[in-house]
């Protein structure tokens, strides 16, 4: 005797159709986090660059060898 439970194919199928919009869902979510720290960062950016007003920036080569990124 076994112990297994077969599972009529509709409701097979529902379980596919349930985890392609689980994985759907799941990269829409993705993208969503992704565009809202993309605006968060350019948010930041504005902030900065308003705060600073008229000074000249530090060109980006220069942050670069300051930070060790060269």
């Amino acid at each position: 005797m076994s112990n297994t439970v077969t599972v009529p194919n509709k409701s097979r199928a529902s379980w596919a159709r349930l985890d392609t919009q689980l994985t759907q869902a799941k990269s829409l979510l993705r993208q969503i986090r992704q565009t809202v720290e993309d605006i968060e960062d350019a948010r930041t950016i504005e902030r900065a660059k308003s705060a600073h007003g008229k000074k000249p920036r530090i060109p980006w080569s220069q942050v670069k060898k300051e930070a060790g990124l060269d």
